[in-house]
């Protein structure tokens, strides 16, 4: 009898099992064909409540999209919990939406954890009639201070010099060169917006910058994730740094007050200093003159926040791959040398004013911007209104993702794609050639804010590490990987060099 028992007990369980998994089955299957057949395609099968997310956490995110494009073409779709995500691929299709159609695409989504962190102010993360006056009064500030042009040289040169200081002090021995690019180029946009510099020594200005680094590599998952499920930022801990997000930005708001009342007790309308006079200005004339207008303390504080995010996050990260390339690639590292050396020597120190002179450095720059691509996606679009794109309907209110890692890794545009090579940047004279399909700061309408200062900072500042030193990897140890990380941005993982004096 017992053992009549177990067999129908066995029976009755694997009968569970098999209704349970059917019906797992079942509302995968019923759940698939129910996504809109008018929309872009994509993924068929998708979780309920979870959509895509699963798919999207078990491959590396852009060779994922890659295959997904290969399979579904140049616009395909998947769901971030119930949340429609649309992939945009490929040059002319990019172009379509961010140029031709920008007026469409230009718009950007409700973000939860932004939203709550940054109340829908700055420039990078918002849209409508404010974004576009903010966007518009910066750019003109930032004209006004020179910004990208020969006369701010000397504020990235200032902190060249620091920098080979700080890398000559290794004297030989392996380090890691992150934090010493990190605080110099941060200093750089500090000279833009607060009109001054900071100690590398100076705790607060430390503290601020190892914060911004903390929040890069965590902002991407955890933004993905509370935009999908809000409730998650109310689970007890913090698994997803929701919590450390919002006190780093308490921590920044303290810092920016501090400067901003000094700011606003030393203001001098004959001697406006930087871009946060400028701004504190134009709100105390738009308040005299009863002009309406959307400018705030607080709003100044996002713009600033973004001005750095925009400034400083990729072209440090861009630094640090051309700088791991170099090591990696030490053929390449020896032939920009030899150009620095045969054209400008050793004792003259590189400026823009040689960048003409200079091609294959300037190639092996833009090369290193495509391989690596430290913002392999554009931030975050969104449409307002359904729109018929490529003979597929995007819903309103759909999150568009552009993927500009599907131009930089087109084997058709850029031959031999996954090869480092900047020779395809030349063409047969040995000139620079820059193909229309090269847009590493984006295009259209939401074209990155610090572009100019960006390709300005890379140049100087590579040329100078290479005019004086010679990257090599650490001794007895395997060369350092070139698979990144995507956070924020697409970095390296940490990775040691040595660096040796070119004069030694």
């Amino acid at each position: 009898m017992t053992g009549i028992t177990t067999f129908y007990g066995f029976i009755t369980i694997f009968n569970v099992t098999s209704i349970l998994l059917f019906c797992v089955v079942f509302l995968l299957y019923f759940y698939g064909i129910q996504k809109p057949r008018d929309i872009p395609t994509g993924p068929n099968i998708y979780i309920p409540l979870l959509g895509n997310i699963p798919q999207l956490t078990w491959k590396d995110t852009m060779c994922l999209f890659r295959d997904w494009r290969t399979k579904y073409g140049d616009v395909f779709s998947v769901y971030l919990g119930h949340q429609l995500l649309v992939i945009i691929n490929g040059y002319e299709t990019i172009k379509e939406a961010l140029v031709r159609r920008g007026s469409q695409f230009s718009e950007r989504p409700p973000n939860y954890l932004l939203d709550k962190i940054k109340n829908g102010e700055g420039v990078i993360f918002t849209s409508g009639p404010s974004w576009r006056k903010q966007r518009k009064l910066s750019l003109n500030f930032l004209q006004d201070l020179g910004f990208g042009r020969t006369s701010f040289e000397q504020n990235i040169l200032a902190e060249v010099h620091i920098l080979l200081e700080m890398v000559r002090s290794t004297q030989g021995h392996p380090f890691d060169i992150k934090k010493m690019l990190r605080l110099c180029v941060s200093n750089v946009m500090c000279g833009i917006v607060f009109g001054k510099r900071f100690n590398h020594d100076d705790r607060k200005f430390f503290t601020i910058i190892h914060n911004f680094d903390e929040d890069s590599k965590a902002l991407g998952n955890a933004s993905v994730l509370m935009n999908c499920f809000p409730f998650l930022h109310y689970l007890p801990g913090d698994i997803f740094n929701s919590r450390m997000l919002m006190s780093h930005h308490a921590i920044y708001l303290e810092f920016f007050d501090e400067i901003y009342t000094a700011h606003e007790a030393t203001l001098d309308r004959e001697n406006i200093r930087d871009f946060m006079d400028m701004y504190i200005l134009e709100m105390k004339e738009c308040v005299e003159s009863g002009k309406e207008n959307s400018h705030s303390k607080m709003q100044l504080a996002a713009l600033v926040g973004d001005l750095f995010g925009a400034g400083t996050e990729t072209t440090m990260t861009t630094m640090l791959w051309t700088i791991l390339y170099l090591v990696c690639y030490p053929d390449v590292q020896e032939k920009c040398f030899r150009e620095l050396e045969t054209v400008i020597g050793l004792d003259q120190f590189p400026t823009m004013a040689h960048k003409m002179e200079l091609p294959y450095i300037e190639a092996t720059i833009m090369e290193s911007l495509r391989i690596s691509h430290a913002t392999p996606f554009a931030v975050p679009h969104a449409v307002q209104k359904d729109t018929i794109f490529k003979g597929k309907r995007i819903p309103k209110e759909s999150i568009i993702l552009i993927n500009l890692d599907s131009i930089f890794h087109d084997n058709i545009i850029f031959n031999k794609s996954e090869q480092f090579q900047p020779e395809r940047f030349l063409d047969a004279d040995g000139k620079v050639q820059r193909p229309e399909e090269f847009i590493p700061f984006s295009t259209g309408r939401r074209m990155c804010l610090g572009e100019k200062v960006a390709k300005m900072e890379l140049f100087i500042f590579i040329t100078a590490i290479i005019q004086k030193f010679r990257f090599l990897p650490q001794e007895g140890l395997p060369l350092p990987s070139l698979k990144g990380e995507l956070g924020i941005t697409y970095t390296p993982q940490t990775f040691k060099i040595r660096a040796i004096p070119r004069n030694a």
